[in-house]
């Protein structure tokens, strides 16, 4: 007779009965991983356990394929597993009273929208969804943040509008990266005039800062 034993909610191994709770109900133990359990929380442990492990993968260095070695299962189930995950928006928590010497803005494009980003040299600050860069998005994105002494842009025209409008004293610097490739957006890499090679911009070297 086939026991119906749950697997671990941890790392998906088998099982064995632990005995019972003060209220009856059978607590089960893991061979491998030693874990403990009931019925009634392995649900619960195991999102939970998805999502650590969710976490860990957008956040480190391990691959999909490794960490599904880990879990004795393969990348596609995975893959499935984590599919609810994408799901989850966490909340930023924002020092309103904190200033800041310098924030960065900057925006990328998913498929699900675009992606506003605050953040620091350290961290992220703040982050919102938007469909475009506009100054309305922008705006949403930099109103919880104190006025920083200065904010680095791509120089477009919804993070600068929103900047005045939000942060008035702040001074407004031009990313190099963004400028460089603006530049070589209209002279190439490899400019043949030479007005062309005028206005090639600098290596990255030229940027680098060296202590005395």
């Amino acid at each position: 007779m086939t026991t119906n034993r749950p697997s671990c909610p941890l790392c998906s191994n088998n099982t064995k009965k632990n005995g019972t709770t003060s209220k009856g109900t059978t607590r089960w133990r893991c061979t491998k991983c030693g874990h403990s359990f009931t019925r009634s929380t392995q649900t619960h442990n195991k999102n939970a356990a998805t999502m650590t492990w969710f976490i860990q993968w957008i956040t480190g260095t391990q691959p999909l394929t490794q960490i599904a070695v880990t879990q004795n299962v393969s990348a596609k189930t995975l893959q499935r597993r984590f599919h609810w995950c994408w799901w989850i928006i966490p909340t930023p928590t924002i020092d309103t009273f904190r200033i800041y010497d310098q924030i960065f803005l900057d925006a990328t494009y998913l498929r699900s929208g675009c992606l506003l980003i605050a953040a620091s040299k350290t961290h992220v600050i703040n982050w919102t969804w938007a469909r475009q860069e506009t100054t309305a998005a922008y705006t949403e994105l930099l109103r919880p943040i104190a006025a920083p002494l200065v904010a680095v842009t791509d120089g477009g025209q919804g993070a600068q509008s929103a900047i005045h409008h939000c942060w008035p004293t702040t001074r407004i610097q031009r990313c190099l990266v963004h400028a460089q490739r603006t530049v070589r957006r209209h002279t190439t890499s490899n400019p043949r005039t030479d007005a062309g090679q005028n206005h090639l911009p600098p290596s990255p070297e030229t940027h680098s800062h060296h202590r005395p």
